[in-house]
This record gives C-alpha cells, sequence and structure tokens, in this order.
C-alpha cells in the first residue's frame, strides 16, 4: 500500500471504500485525487455563494460532495454536505454558507498538504 493511501487512511479517510470503487488502482486515485484538489467547481463554490447565486453554488458543491464521497474524503464529505443541505431548497435561511466554505477551502488545503508530503 502507497504511503499516500496510508497518510489518507491517518487522516480519516476511507480508504477501503475508496480502494474498492477503483479496483484496487491506487495510481489511479491519486490522479483522481490530484484532479479532485484543483478542481475549479471549488471556486466556483466560493465565486456563487458572494454573487447570491445559490443555485449554482448548490451545483459546485453538490458535485464536490460526489467526488469527495467516492474518493472516500470522509470530512470533505461532510463540509461539503454542511453547504449543500442548506442550499438544496434555494433559500439558505440562517447557515452560515461563508464559513462552511471557509472551512472546505481550508480542509482542502490540509488534502494538498497530504498529497504532497
Amino acid at each position: 500500500m502507497s504511503s499516500l493511501i496510508e497518510r489518507l487512511r491517518a487522516a480519516g479517510a476511507d480508504m477501503d471504500g475508496a480502494m474498492d470503487r477503483l479496483c484496487g488502482d491506487e495510481e489511479l486515485y491519486a490522479s483522481c485525487l490530484a484532479y479532485f484538489l484543483s478542481d475549479p467547481a471549488f471556486d466556483a463554490l466560493g465565486a456563487a455563494l458572494d454573487a447570491g447565486n445559490y443555485a449554482a453554488a448548490f451545483e459546485s458543491a453538490h458535485a464536490l460532495k460526489g467526488v469527495a464521497g467516492n474518493l472516500g474524503l470522509t470530512k470533505c464529505y461532510q463540509l461539503c454536505c454542511a453547504l449543500v443541505e442548506p442550499l438544496r431548497g434555494g433559500a439558505p435561511g440562517g447557515a452560515d454558507l461563508a464559513g462552511a466554505c471557509r472551512a472546505l477551502l481550508e480542509y482542502r488545503e490540509a488534502l494538498r498538504a497530504i498529497a504532497q508530503a
């Protein structure tokens, strides 16, 4: 097992599930993770929230949630859920979307550090 997989597992990622979904292909996983960490949906999410475009923010957060789940990035998935659920109906109510987005972006940076270690 690669050190990347072990570092992610130590950080709480569901690497068994992710490896099952990718037929144990660690090279493919590393490639998918690298793409995910540079996914333009992260920037699109922030821009949509800044513009008050909750439909676009939902689409970006929902896309990120799906990829995070498939990659076994449990905490990232949960952070995406904190955005998706309030946005699902279009009107976020009293949800702290800016704070949730900041937390997601901070966690992406933590994942980048793990991936580059």
